[in-house]
């Protein structure tokens, strides 16, 4: 999954999603607002049946200067991805694609930790202003197991909540939540918010604003058994 992943990834990085990406959810900033923090909680399902293909369930941030910044939960065949021997259980990782001159592309990868289906996946992504770089850290309910701090100087242009077949012939992505959804903004902005309904039969995500528009929390957001392959 390792190369896959970082080419599926890159793809996403350049807003040139493929049938492979089901992007449940898709804020974009506008003007001069942009991203500062954001929180997602997965709660995981079971893993797909049968495992054919790397199948990806993550939050993500894409920043201005193209880093893409991921909370990854994967499942995959063995020896494809950047846990060893899954099993029945799914693979979590902090993640940032980083954009670089000479060679296109760089992944920066935290730990890697496998966990059973059930468990409280949550990744927290803040531009850190002292360092000014984005400092990404994946809980495992409730237990800090992987980090990375990147992209110095960006700023986060959208935010994404995402399914991804990135490579193989990827089973259906059971059915899974997000809880605890929150974006922090550069400052307020109302129209950030949306009353749309989101992609690929996801339910609830309801979206509130307590502070005229710089933070924006949602209720939990269900998203049904998916299919999903390679574009």
């Amino acid at each position: 999954m390792k190369g896959a992943f970082a080419a599926a990834s890159a793809l996403a990085a350049l807003i040139q999603h493929t049938s492979a990406n089901n992007d449940v959810v898709t804020l974009v900033t506008k003007d001069d607002v942009y991203i500062t923090e954001a929180v997602a909680t997965l709660v995981v399902g079971n893993i797909p049946n049968p495992i054919t293909g790397d199948v990806a369930l993550w939050s993500a941030i894409m920043l201005d200067g193209e880093d893409f910044l991921q909370g990854v939960t994967q499942n995959g065949p063995a020896g494809s991805g950047y846990c060893d021997n899954l099993g029945k259980n799914w693979c979590n990782f902090a993640y940032t694609l980083v954009e670089t001159l000479i060679s296109g592309t760089t992944p920066e990868v935290g730990k890697a930790v496998p966990t059973t289906p059930g468990s409280l996946i949550k990744t927290h992504y803040k531009l850190n202003p002292t360092t000014t770089k984005w400092d990404q850290d994946l809980y495992i309910n409730g237990t800090l197991v992987s980090s990375v701090s990147t992209s110095k100087g960006q700023k986060g242009n959208i935010f994404y909540v995402s399914i991804e077949c990135s490579s193989g012939t990827c089973a259906t992505a059971p059915a899974h939540k997000w809880e605890d959804i929150s974006i922090v903004l550069s400052k307020a902005d109302q129209s950030f918010g949306t009353t749309e309904s989101w992609q690929f039969g996801a339910t609830g995500g309801k979206m509130s604003t307590a502070d005229s528009g710089k933070t924006w929390n949602f209720t939990t957001l269900s998203v049904p058994d998916t299919p999903v392959s390679v574009g």
